[in-house]
This record gives structure tokens, sequence and C-alpha cells, in this order.
């Protein structure tokens, strides 16, 4: 059960009615929803025509008065109501109205002292008794409880006895931020010793004009209240809405889901669900930020002694639900507890979280845990669905152990892949790393026979020809690029051709250069990838047709355009290098370009795989 309270300063903001459409939103998502009508001087829940009572039903004043006059705490379920026409909704909405509809009902409030209720009868002890009945005996996802304005005693019990968070509702006036601030404070003031509760607070400007704000009053409003109430967030709005239908009372998360209003009453509800750790979408919902603060080191988020308390909680609530315990172990992966995460993946699973990648996630947490062979078992086990998309093909793939390769490159994973998916991962593995290289490989010889590959895309067979240079298999890739003889080509397929011809023949083709030279001089100034990689291509290029002065100038502007740390992609060998090898290897480029005849590209002394 989670007790929230709507609760505004002033009257005249809709808070009744943003409680009322919030209760049926509530119900609408399956939830049993307890409407407690605690605006005794004004009570009006039990107005509305879809929450009337078929018949006439006592209430939270009466509850009271018999208490008052028995010392005993009545059965509640006398005093609720279930709300009849409402039977429609995936929940359920019981209504504890303020006191029956009866003549008596205002002699009824008046005989209440609440100041002796609580000094001389035990009051606090009573509404304590009223919460345990509702948990107990009525037992709803839900109770929510709009309360009287101002400052009363029976505010104090709405918005500090009862409730786990108060929706405060307010219009961003200096009468209400003046009567807010008390009223802040004393809720907070419930942290402290002896009851060391914490209120969550929902601050929701409400019944906001909606015009255009040039001179930027309301963006001052909101820091005002910002500051004066401290509040971080951004408040929730609820706009004026200029509808006559507001006389009929109508319930617009019912009666007009579509509406801009129906839309910021529900983020009324997503705000209060997500705070509620015992409502399985707010714990979810929680994780999911958890993570990403974690995941991005926020340092918005929560004191991590707050979340730890929060997440320990929602592994206690939800030790069965797979679901949870998967989100839970992202948390801790994001958070770098890998032994925890890999526990939490392996539980999840053991609780029929069947998603795949939950086998992922616990290989990924298994490897850095320092347990390579649980790491790559469980690494299998992902590729073993046929549903994987390519991301996390590549990431079961490196963490699969090299005696596992056969198994991983023929797997149920791999094979549900189209083509084009297939050469691009066959591509990123190789020039990856010399480690991902075998798997690779093993990939590519399902592609040998494919009578696909001729109609496969243009980047496809770029990136499948970029593999078949690298291990020697010129004439495979010299028939993928054999358009590459037109003028409509790009600079990076000429180049690709060109090399595989060199490597085809035992000798660079002026001719297959030319096309390359002259793509490149067309667009001089336009180029907009002048980065190391490209400065090599068009080096060689020059030298190839005859013009080693520019090639030399060309490879000097290489070697200064490599400044990363990682790895870089060279030509000359086909292989992604660190910027020393790169290097190295336009040295060895300069010294073919002055005329040394013990000079041989890289690329040509691969063996074929």
């Amino acid at each position: 059960m989670y007790v929230t309270t709507f609760y505004s300063y002033k009257g005249g903001v809709g808070r009744t009615m943003a409680l009322v459409n919030s209760g049926l939103e509530l119900a609408r998502k399956g939830r049993r929803v307890l409407l407690v009508d605690f605006d005794l001087e004004a009570p009006g829940l039990d107005s509305f025509d879809c929450l009337k009572p078929s018949k006439s039903t006592p209430g939270v004043v009466d509850f009271v008065d018999q208490y008052s006059e028995t010392n005993q705490a009545p059965d509640v379920q006398r005093f609720v109501a279930k709300c009849p026409k409402l039977i429609d909704l995936d929940g359920e909405l019981l209504l504890m109205p303020a006191g029956a509809s009866k003549s008596s009902y205002a002699e009824s409030f008046r005989r209440i002292d609440w100041e002796d209720l609580y000094e001389r009868k035990n009051g606090f002890l009573l509404f304590e008794e009223l919460k345990a009945q509702w948990r107990e005996v009525l037992r709803p996802d839900y109770v929510l409880i709009d309360s009287r304005t101002g400052h009363t005693d029976v505010g104090d019990i709405c918005t500090r006895q009862l409730p786990d968070a108060v929706a405060i509702l307010f219009f961003p006036n200096e009468q209400n931020l003046a009567g807010l601030t008390k009223v802040v404070s004393d809720i907070r003031s419930e942290t402290k010793e002896p009851r060391r509760k914490q209120i969550h607070l929902h601050f929701v400007m409400s019944n906001v004009p909606d015009f255009d704000d040039e001179d930027r009053i309301l963006d001052r409003k909101i820091a005002a209240f910002q500051k004066k109430l401290a509040f971080e967030s951004d408040p929730l709005i609820i706009h004026r809405y200029n509808s006559l239908s507001l006389l009929n009372q109508v319930v617009f998360t019912k009666d007009r889901p579509s509406s801009r209003l129906a839309g910021e009453y529900r983020q009324v509800v997503k705000d209060i669900v997500r705070r509620n750790l015992r409502d399985r979408e707010g714990a979810l919902d929680y994780l999911r930020s958890a993570a990403r603060a974690a995941r991005f080191k926020s340092m918005e988020f929560e004191p991590p002694q707050e979340s730890e308390i929060k997440l320990s909680e929602i592994g206690n609530y939800y030790e069965d639900d797979g679901e949870v315990l998967f989100h839970l172990g992202l948390v801790r992966q994001d958070d770098g507890q890998m032994e925890q995460a890999a526990t939490l993946f392996g539980r999840a699973i053991l609780k029929g979280y069947t998603n795949t990648e939950a086998h992922l996630h616990r290989a990924r947490a298994l490897k850095f845990s320092d347990q390579p062979a649980e790491a790559s078992a469980e690494a299998l086990k992902a590729l073993h669905s046929d549903w994987l998309s390519p991301r996390s093909i590549r990431q079961a793939l490196r963490l699969v152990a090299p005696s596992q390769y056969e198994n991983a490159a023929n797997s149920p994973a791999i094979a549900s892949l189209e083509t084009p998916e297939r050469i691009e991962l066959v591509h990123d593995l190789f020039f990856e790393s010399a480690s991902t290289r075998e798997v690779a490989m093993l990939i590519l010889k399902t592609l040998f026979s494919d009578s696909s590959l001729i109609v496969v895309s243009h980047k496809a067979r770029n990136s499948l020809a970029l593999v078949y240079i690298a291990i020697a298999r010129f004439d495979l890739a010299v028939g993928l690029l054999s358009h590459a003889g037109s003028q409509n080509v790009d600079i990076a397929t000429a180049f690709n051709y060109a090399m595989a011809l060199w490597g085809q023949s035992g000798k660079p083709d002026p001719a297959s250069f030319r096309l390359v030279v002259d793509l490149h001089e067309a667009n001089v100034g336009s180029n907009s990838l002048q980065d190391a990689n490209f400065l090599q291509c068009i080096a060689l290029a020059y030298w190839a047709v005859g013009d080693s002065s520019r090639a030399i100038e060309y490879a000097g502007q290489a070697a200064d355009a490599v400044r990363s740390l990682g790895l870089t992609f060279s030509f000359w060998c086909y292989r992604n290098v660190r910027r020393s090898k790169f290097r190295d290897d336009l040295k060895e480029m300069v010294e073919l370009f002055e005329g040394s005849d013990l000079i041989v590209p890289a690329f040509l002394t691969e063996k074929s795989s």
C-alpha cells in the first residue's frame, strides 16, 4: 500500500480534480485504489458521477465520531464503498467519503475536537489503526487522500502522519509560496527523530495559464518556488483548461484520454508510481534511472547511501521476479559490481527471465570477474538464440573462448543474419583485433559460396572486399569491385579496386590508380574525410601514376595527421595499426616512392586463408 496525499495551500487549483483523474488512471492500469475524502469542511469526492456510491455511506467523520463514543476503532469496511460505475477498469476503485450524505454530517463534524482527540484520546493511534486497516483489510495498492487547504490539524494528519508522499498543487504566486513554505518545512521535519519518516514531495504547478511567456514571468516564479521550497527538478504542470466540461466534472483520463489535460494527469500518476518501490512498474522505472545514473556517473540522482537502501529493498521485494532481478543486475553492472551483477543475472535466468540479453550480460559480468570459461559458456547460450541483434552478436563473440569459435560461427544467431549483416560482422571482427580475426574467418567461410553476394549493398561489397584483400583473396575482391572501372564510383571503391588488381597481377595498374587521382583532384576542397588513412591512399595513388613528388608530399601530410592514440587503418598492410606502426608503414612507402627496389607493400605478402 502506498499513500499519497493531494494537498494545496489555497483552493481553486484543481486539487480534487487531479486526485480523481489520478485515481481512475491508476485503476485503469490495473491497480486497486482507495480514494479518501479528508477535505472535511468542503467534501466533494462523492459528487463525481462516477464515484457516487449506490447508497449513502458513512465516512471519515463517522469513523472518528464512533471512536470518540466507544474509544474503539470501528471496522473500516463499513465506511468504504466500491464505485459501481467503473466495472470497465482493469483495476478497482474504492471510496471512503467524508461522511454520509445526510443532515447530521455537519453536526457530527462540529462535535470532533481534534486537539482533544490527539491529546487525550490517542488520536495518533486511531489514525495509525485506520492506516493499518486500509493495508490489512482493504489491501489497496494506492490510497489517495484529498486533504483540506491551509494550516490545520486535519491537514497535518494528511500531510505528515498518513502519507508516504504528498502531491503539492499550487498556483505560482506569492500567496501560495508564503503559505507552502511552512507546510513543506513541517513535512520534511518528519525525517527527524522520533519518527525518521521520509515523505516524498511531488510539486505540481496547477491551473497555469497557457500563454506566451515573452517576459519569462513563469520561469522566474518557478525559480523562486524552487529556491524557497528547496526542490531542484522542474515541477509538473497542469495547465488551465477552458472547457464547459469542467462544470460537469468530466474525468478526463476516463472520458477524454487523448486530451492534453489527461496527459498531464498521467504525468502526475507516473511520478507517483515511480516513487513507489512496491509497485513493480515503479521499481523497474527506478532501476532504469539508477542504471543510467551509474552508467553516466550522474551526481544528480540520489545520495549513494539512500540509493543503496532502495536497491536492497527492491531485491527483497522482488526476489522471485526475473525481470526485476535482471534490471537490478544492470545497475550493479553499470556501477562496476560485476560479481553481484553476475549473480543477479543468474538468478533472473533461473526465475524464468528468458530474454537472451540476460545470458549476454551475465557473460560480460563473468568475464570482468575473472571467470573466462564461465563467461564463454554463457556467451554461447546467448548465441543459441536466433533473434540477437548484430551488435549483441559481436559482443557475445568477443566473450567466446577460441576453442569454441567453431560452435559460435555456426550458431543460430549467426545463421539468422541476412547476408549484408553477416558481411559487416565479418568486417568488424576481422579488423578489430587479432583475437577476433579467427572467428571472423570461420564466419566468412559461409559466404564464399553465397550466390546473393552479387546483389548485396554497395557498402557490404566494399566491406567484404577489404577482408578479401587483407587475406590475399584478390580474385574475389576484384569480382566484388569490378564495377569500379567506371567514373560513377566513389574514391574508396576505386582505390580498393586498384589495390585488388595490384594484388592479382603482382604490379600496380596505372589506369586504375589514375581514376583515384582524377576523382581526388575533381573534389579537392570538398573532401570532408582528410584523415591519415585517406591521405595515405592518395599518396600511393600518385606514386602509381608516376608522380613521386606529390606522393611524398601526401605521405608527409598523412604522418602529420596521425594524432590518435588508438588504431588507424593502414592500406599498406590492410590492418588497423597503432600510430607508431602507421608511421613505419609511411616510411616504407616513401622509400618505395624514392625508387627503392627492395620495398614490397605488406598487403602483397599476406597468405590466403
